[in-house]
């Protein structure tokens, strides 16, 4: 993205982008904050909406996982896998099904961009293949005008019971 970027008349310097990202993994906001760093958009949300959002100029596809792979992965790592934003699949119960069969531990119900109906819908179906719910705000720390602060969303403290639960069981 950051070539690309140059080929369009933005430089942005790659070293900085790291530096934005700190001990993370370099994704697109970081690269957005550069961007804003250097008076080449006005907003955060420009530098997704002109260039680097999926049909902008400088998009480039990250490489993908499988998500079987990545649940397989999660628990080869002595994590606990959890589905994240369900509803960005087209079917997601059928993912869970799919998923629960290779080791699916919760699906994020409780998420900022989820009404309540959502939300039920996700407790429901966490309830029906005996799986945890989780939540979260998604906060990445690049753009506090645009992001749900950790905290920011309510999650049951019986979610986080079950989770801290799982986790200790599977530590055991």
């Amino acid at each position: 993205m950051v070539r690309k970027l140059g080929k369009l008349g933005i430089d942005i310097d790659w070293t900085r982008v790291r530096e934005i990202a700190g001990d993370g993994t370099i994704g697109r906001p970081h690269i957005a904050r550069a961007m804003l760093e250097k008076g080449y958009i006005d907003t955060f949300t420009e530098a997704f909406d002109r260039y680097i959002g999926r049909d902008g100029p400088a998009y480039v596809e990250r490489e993908k996982m499988m998500p079987e792979a990545a649940v397989a992965l999660v628990i080869r790592s002595r994590g606990i896998p959890v589905m994240a934003h369900p509803f960005t699949v087209p079917d997601p119960e059928k993912m869970v099904m799919k998923l629960k069969e290779v080791g699916l531990a919760g699906i994020e119900a409780y998420y900022k961009d989820n009404n309540d109906e959502q939300t039920a819908v996700l407790t429901a179906m966490a309830d029906k293949y005996g799986i945890i719910v989780t939540g979260g705000s998604d906060y990445h720390g690049i753009d506090d005008s645009n992001e749900v602060e950790i905290g920011g969303v309510a999650v049951p403290p019986e979610a986080v019971e079950r989770l801290i639960a799982l986790a200790g069981e599977r530590a055991a």
